[in-house]
């Protein structure tokens, strides 16, 4: 049964609100999706279905006390607010045994935003044969979905936020009988088969190279070129130990030396937070709205922190609507000069990486990680491809990555969303160019 997600949002908050007592206060999160998928492998189905859930959570404040709780709901009113209900006399429960809030920060936001990206997708009926029929001689394998996907928030003050996207992912990879492959990711709000036939025949020209023997890379100091593709798989490192105002004063932030000025990141390296790239919402559980675009780095300094209302009240930054994790969402990197045809000349003779796999921190307090080169990386001499390379561990500081060593960044840049699909589908992304560097460390 299809239904009405934001009437049902208001319906919901609305209830909530209503029940609060005189020493409450509270603000509720939403999210839902209408969702089809097909899983496959050999160009064949192996699984395919439609999926719609809705989940609340609910932060209240009651005197001096905080907490939290999140449900799933049916969609169906009745049934919905008698749940919320006994949740609700749960939560008051629990409150009354809490130690007070040393740093309770209610929100006082009421901005009002209402924001709806409309999707070009697949007929369900077509889908099978648009994505299968092109590559039924290959091993293709992967995960097709495509949908709506809606945020909503609202809070006791009279914030109230609406967010609804229409997009589609096919996170893919297609492999060799030697165990090799191309992967790629295919994603955005209008589908064009043009474009999908230009991926799949990239594929195939990838293919061509893999099927000769790897060419053995021993451990190093590389000229590299990153593909988009894999510095997709860095983004999660300026949010996780990243650039949250927290994080910094309590010292675990691998950014510190940034902020202390003890580092910097290369004068054309700039890193923004820009939600006009419309994969998620600008606004946070609480309903506090941030701004559209807010520079992170520019010109290799670091300009601001994100923060959320919480932090201000601990350490006297003031918010710029951070969620309480105060992670980095709708993340850019600005675009440089090389252009991508031109990557493999430039390259000259070193590692085109085409995907990075399994990343970690090795060391924080240096922003170094490790992880491996996989699928498709290449060891090229004189700008042309010569042979795949055998995986190889790397591990690199993210100041010689984007500071010291870095080269060039391409002007073309390819939008990613995010391919998370664990409980819900995901929103965000990110929009990220290729890097030429140097001198980048391979291990083993």
């Amino acid at each position: 049964m299809k239904h009405n997600f934001k009437q049902h949002f208001e319906s919901i908050s609305s209830f909530i609100l209503k029940e609060l007592q005189n020493d409450e206060k509270a603000s509720i999160s939403y999210r839902a999706e209408q969702s089809y998928f097909l899983r496959f492998n050999q160009a064949k189905v192996r699984q395919n279905g439609s999926v719609e859930q809705i989940h609340a959570g609910v932060t209240l404040w009651k005197n001096t006390k905080t907490i939290s709780f999140g449900l799933g709901l049916s969609g169906e009113l009745s049934q919905d607010f008698i749940l919320i209900a006994k949740e609700l006399e749960k939560a008051r429960i629990t409150a009354s045994l809490l130690p007070d809030d040393p740093y309770q920060s209610i929100p006082t936001a009421n901005e009002k935003s209402n924001t709806v990206y409309a999707g070009k997708l697949l007929p369900t009926a077509t889908i099978e044969k648009t994505l299968l029929d092109p590559v039924r001689d290959l091993d293709f394998a992967g995960l097709f979905s495509q949908g709506i996907i809606c945020r909503g928030s609202m809070n006791w003050a009279g914030a109230h936020h609406w967010f609804e996207t229409e997009n589609f992912l096919l996170d893919y990879s297609v492999w060799l009988p030697n165990g090799r492959a191309v992967k790629s990711v295919y994603s955005g709000r209008e589908w064009s088969d043009d474009e999908y036939k230009k991926k799949i025949a990239q594929a195939r020209e990838g293919l061509s190279v893999l099927s000769c023997e790897p060419k053995k890379i021993e451990p190093g100091r590389y000229r590299m070129f990153i593909t988009a593709d894999a510095l997709v798989e860095v983004v999660d490192f300026f949010s996780w130990n990243g650039f949250g105002e927290r994080c910094m004063q309590q010292g675990e932030s691998a950014y510190l030396a940034l902020k202390e000025k003890r580092e910097s990141f290369a004068d054309s390296f700039s890193l923004t937070q820009d939600f006009s790239l419309g994969l998620e919402p600008a606004f946070n559980e609480d309903g506090e709205l941030a701004p559209e675009q807010l520079p992170i780095v520019q010109n290799g300094t670091l300009v601001n922190t994100l923060v959320s209302s919480r932090s201000e009240k601990q350490y006297g930054v003031k918010s710029n609507g951070a969620p309480s994790g105060e992670w980095m969402r709708s993340v850019v990197i600005g675009a440089g000069d090389l252009c991508e045809e031109d990557a493999l000349k430039e390259l000259g003779t070193g590692i085109y990486v085409s995907n990075f796999h399994y990343l970690n921190w090795s060391d924080p307090a240096f922003a170094r990680v490790t992880g491996m080169t996989r699928f498709a990386c290449l060891w090229v001499e004189d700008g042309k491809v010569v042979a795949p390379i055998a995986d190889m561990r790397w591990d690199e500081s993210l100041y010689n990555m984007f500071g010291a060593n870095l080269l060039a960044i391409t002007k073309e840049r390819h939008m990613f969303t995010n391919t998370a699909t664990y409980e819900e589908r995901a929103v965000g992304g990110c929009l990220l160019p290729g890097i030429l560097v140097k001198d980048f460390n391979c291990t083993l």
